[in-house]
């Protein structure tokens, strides 16, 4: 296959190039060089995105936003125009449909080709190899890559053709998002009903109100007033949210729910700042859980 280029080494896309360290020839890049030291150390080459455009062909991208892909292979000294006829541009970053087409219809004039293979499970699961991959392609295409994505996890699952492995990731995150906030919601009601937090999770996950925040983000990352990082931002949150809703709105699917969820968040941000880990939302989060009337109102229009 050749060496294999990864653009976008922070928390997400380290955890998944850890996969392929030691077991491919592997070029990394991030504008924050220092973010590569852990995978240059176990055998990584740091190497330009002109250098990956040239020698490499298949290039993975695990960027924060879909205006930093489209910036990096479509803006003024885009990437794209670099790409070697036959390469595969795999993008992991939480994207939309949209920039997908725009790009895959960039790199097809090139002759090159395209997938949207996003990855849920988060940054732990992502590191052991137990996530998710939703894989938007042609077949020929997925079929070219799917065993570099095996090795990243088992379940890489092929979901259609380019553009659905973003949509996917956006329909996963805003459930997840939404289920966050109604867990939170629940288990301050039981405390405040006299309930102690540990009996509500250890209820909740032995009965049909579980979800990944009862089983997973509470019992692991909080305890008492305290928290661990999750390894996943407000502002990444916030995005992933304003996607999916803009994703709805684009197809004429209402999403009332995501949108309260969307103004939820906002607020947090707000309070908390966009580079607070979501963790920090489930340990301090008392007040404000129902938006004023005027912004709900509007939220669900």
């Amino acid at each position: 296959m050749g060496p294999i280029g990864f653009i976008g080494v922070g928390a997400m896309g380290a955890s998944i190039a850890s996969r392929l360290v030691g077991k491919f020839e592997l070029l990394v890049n991030d504008r924050n060089e220092s973010a590569a030291d852990d995978l240059v150390r176990a055998g990584a080459k740091f190497a330009s995105p002109e250098e990956i455009a040239a020698k490499c062909r298949v290039v993975m991208l695990c960027l924060p936003a879909p205006k930093d892909v489209t910036g990096l292979l479509l803006g003024p000294d885009g990437l794209v125009n670099q790409i070697v006829e036959g390469t595969v541009v795999v993008d992991m970053t939480t994207s939309s449909p949209t920039a997908d087409i725009e790009v895959e219809k960039a790199l097809r004039a090139r002759k090159a080709s395209f997938a949207d293979a996003a990855i849920a499970g988060g940054v732990r699961r992502a590191r052991a190899g137990t996530a998710v991959l939703m894989v938007g392609a042609d077949q020929d295409v997925f079929d070219r890559i799917k065993d570099l994505l095996f090795v990243v996890t088992s379940d890489a699952i092929h979901v259609g053709t380019v553009g659905t492995g973003h949509a996917m990731k956006l329909v996963n995150n805003l459930l997840n998002n939404c289920n966050r906030f109604a867990a939170l919601e629940s288990i301050r009601l039981g405390q405040d009903a006299g309930l102690e937090r540990d009996v509500i999770i250890e209820v909740l996950n032995k009965s049909s109100g579980r979800n990944y925040t009862t089983e997973y983000t509470y019992p692991q990352l909080l305890s008492g007033d305290t928290y661990l990082p999750q390894g996943f931002t407000l502002g990444l949150m916030l995005k992933d949210l304003q996607l999916a809703n803009e994703l709805a709105d684009t197809s004429g699917h209402g999403t009332p729910i995501g949108h309260l969820v969307q103004t939820f968040t906002e607020q947090a941000v707000e309070r908390f700042g966009s580079t607070a880990d979501q963790s920090q939302l489930m340990a301090e989060w008392y007040d404000g859980l129902v938006a004023p009337a005027a912004e709900a109102s509007e939220a669900v229009v």
